[in-house]
């Protein structure tokens, strides 16, 4: 799969080093723009674009990997949890506060990188395309 379709597209399967190759490219990505990004007094609507690229990227990614697992692209909202959990967190007290605004987003998002990262695709075709492919820079 050529890397702007692991990239950008949403259709396909990914497997297992077309995800850790596409999850590094994006953090490179972002570790670029915020060192160049870096002033905070002028910072605008542009400051975002980075970060908004690269969610997109992340999201096509983790589809084509769910795809691969054979589950629905509609599994990525799997990622809101942590999110809700920390939100929750600001308005506990105590040990739910620590509960919900750092174990249960750290524990839910190693389970994620399990599912996405770790755990084997389904090695027969299934209704979202062949064997999950890899990351490729040119035909």
């Amino acid at each position: 799969m050529l890397w702007y379709n692991v990239l950008f597209g949403f259709k396909g399967r990914l497997n297992r080093r077309g995800f850790w190759i596409g999850l590094l490219i994006n953090f490179v990505f972002l570790l670029i723009a915020v060192i160049f990004m870096v002033d905070l007094a002028n910072f605008t609507f542009l400051s975002f674009l980075p970060l908004w690229i690269s969610v997109f990227s992340l999201s096509a990614i983790i589809v084509k990997r769910l795809h691969d697992r054979d589950r629905s692209g509609q599994a990525l909202l799997m990622v809101l949890v942590p999110i809700i959990c920390y939100l929750a967190s600001l308005y506990t007290q105590g040990i739910m506060q620590i509960l919900l605004g750092n174990v249960m987003p750290a524990v839910i998002t190693m389970i994620l990188l399990l599912e996405w990262g770790v755990f084997k695709g389904n090695r027969n075709p299934n209704k979202y395309g062949e064997r999950g492919l890899s990351f490729k820079l040119r035909e």
